[in-house]
């Protein structure tokens, strides 16, 4: 907690600042543990300060941060990840504070502070008005039959070109395309388990801590799924992965009462069965 000290006791000396939120896991009921970033919102006016980094320094010494940005309530945010010398990392974004006043007039407060925030600074009294959080956020929801249709499209598009690209032997790239194949299986295992869930389910971002949730027979199939960086390894892992991807999507179409594109499944799957290479032996 020095950092967070050390944080605080910056916003108060910058006459910019009016308020810091911490928000994300350090702040909610999930999982935590010494690993887990500081996530803090930081609201005021004339942020001109972060064009460079020197303000990090008044922090603490730090060994890398990136600059980003993303959007809230049509405000674009800039963001400074930031990785200290203690190998803390600190995400800093940097709101308006006029967005500050529309959050406290919201019936119902943004999923990213819904699920867990702590007042850590509020200088004019306007974090104090913010509605408490319900502790509940990024419930995942049904698809829309063109959701499921897109994801089943996607996989099957990806899967073809891992096949493609192990039998050139162009390895980093099948690698590549395996991944993105693994982002259409992860959202359709995360549907599988929203079904049973009652849509009653929050998954946290790209599969992070899916251990805790996804079933212990999904769990042991995926770790056949990932293979080593060689062609015979990557073929048996393409098979695994498409293996588990029709029983999974089967399953969910099944439940929701949607079309599973078979014929796209049949002919991309004779691509891959059919020729000689694409045999785990080889």
């Amino acid at each position: 907690m020095v950092q967070l000290e050390r944080i605080v006791k910056w916003a108060e000396q910058n006459s910019s600042i009016t308020a810091l939120l911490l928000s994300g896991s350090l702040a909610g009921r999930g999982k935590k543990d010494i690993f887990s970033d500081y996530d803090i919102a930081v609201f005021g006016n004339n942020f001109d300060f972060i064009a460079n980094d020197e303000w990090i320094k008044q922090i603490g010494n730090y060994l890398v941060c990136i600059h980003d940005n993303f959007e809230s309530l049509n405000y674009e945010i800039p963001t400074r990840l930031t990785i200290f010398d203690d190998i803390s990392k600190v995400d800093f974004s940097f709101h308006p504070v006029q967005l500050l006043q529309t959050l406290t007039e919201l019936e119902k407060l943004p999923d990213d502070y819904n699920i867990g925030y702590r007042i850590l600074l509020d200088k004019d009294g306007t974090a104090a008005r913010l509605k408490a959080p319900t502790f509940t956020g990024f419930v995942i929801r049904k698809p829309s039959v063109e959701e499921f249709e897109n994801n089943v499209k996607e996989f099957w598009f990806e899967t073809y070109h891992v096949a493609k690209y192990i039998s050139r032997g162009d390895l980093w790239t099948a690698k590549s395309r395996a991944w993105a194949a693994k982002k259409f299986l992860l959202s359709m295992v995360e549907w599988n388990h929203g079904i049973k869930a009652r849509w009653k389910f929050s998954p946290k971002k790209d599969g992070k801590n899916m251990k805790d949730w996804v079933d212990k027979k999904i769990w042991k199939e995926l770790e056949d799924c990932f293979g080593r960086f060689d062609k015979r390894d990557s073929w048996k892992a393409l098979q695994k992965t498409i293996k588990l991807y029709q029983r999974i999507a089967g399953k969910t179409a099944d439940y929701l009462k949607y079309s599973y594109d078979q014929k796209l499944d049949n002919g991309i799957s004779r691509f891959i069965k059919k020729r000689s290479w694409a045999r785990a032996d080889k």
